[in-house]
């Protein structure tokens, strides 16, 4: 791998990162080929969001209350790099290509439920907001088991939010304005009228307090807390059931 990666960096992503380190390297070298492999160049910056779990308060984030959440180590890792044109594309290995024109960002009812609407509605709301926008590539490889309850569609709407961001805003979006974007691609792109729970755990990081009693101005507090040294674990299981 040409990347030389940063090793704080990738232990507050990966807290087990030095009891497996091949395992976590080696997901970054399948996204680093597999960028080169689809778009023909390197890639120039590399992207994770995580999925998400709730201690307390599933749902209240819909009732103005209170919630304890988490992220969890399992993530969205991508390979990014701009391009030339008003594209964005994005290919997820296991699922294929998704790309969407900067030119009509407008809601389209044939979209709904799928990834290209939550790229869409990301896209419009940050250049709603004022930022213009350029093309971009991404490959991304994924451990969040879809439809598990870990927030998979949350994760990549913060990941594409974060691409964006670091790519064309100058990271000046927030971690929570970042998951308020998120949540607009999925309320109105999308089709699903979640909370912001999911987002703002993926996107702030941690052990999260969040007090949802202004939904436009959550008040987010992260907590250090060890499961394990307080004797817990959180377990994540694939049952195989939906």
């Amino acid at each position: 791998m040409k990347q030389n990666w940063n090793k704080e960096s990738l232990l507050a992503a990966y807290p087990r990162f030095e009891a497996q380190p091949d395992f976590y390297l080696g997901r970054m070298a399948d996204a680093e080929k597999g960028f080169a492999d689809t778009f023909g160049k390197e890639a120039e910056r590399f992207f994770s969001a995580p999925g998400r779990t709730e201690i307390g308060g599933n749902h209240t984030d819909h009732q103005h209350g209170c919630v304890l959440a988490a992220a969890v180590d399992l993530d969205i890792f991508g390979a990014a790099a701009k391009n030339d044109s008003r594209i964005i594309r994005i290919f997820s290995e296991g699922y294929g290509m998704e790309e969407i024109s900067l030119d009509d960002l407008e809601v389209k009812k044939e979209e709904i439920n799928t990834t290209a609407s939550l790229i869409r509605g990301v896209a419009s709301k940050i250049t709603q907001m004022g930022y213009t926008l350029g093309g971009l590539d991404m490959y991304t490889v994924s451990n969040v088991l879809k439809g598990s309850g870990i927030s998979s569609s949350a994760a990549y709407e913060v990941l594409v939010g974060t691409v964006i961001n670091a790519l064309y805003c100058e990271n000046k979006l927030t971690p929570v304005e970042v998951a308020q974007i998120g949540q607009y691609a999925e309320n109105v792109y999308f089709g699903k009228m979640s909370g912001l729970m999911d987002q703002t755990a993926s996107s702030v990081g941690g052990v999260v307090a969040i007090d949802f009693r202004d939904n436009a101005n959550p008040v987010v507090r992260k907590l250090d807390f060890d499961f394990t040294k307080a004797g817990y674990a959180l377990c994540i299981i694939d049952s195989g059931a939906d």
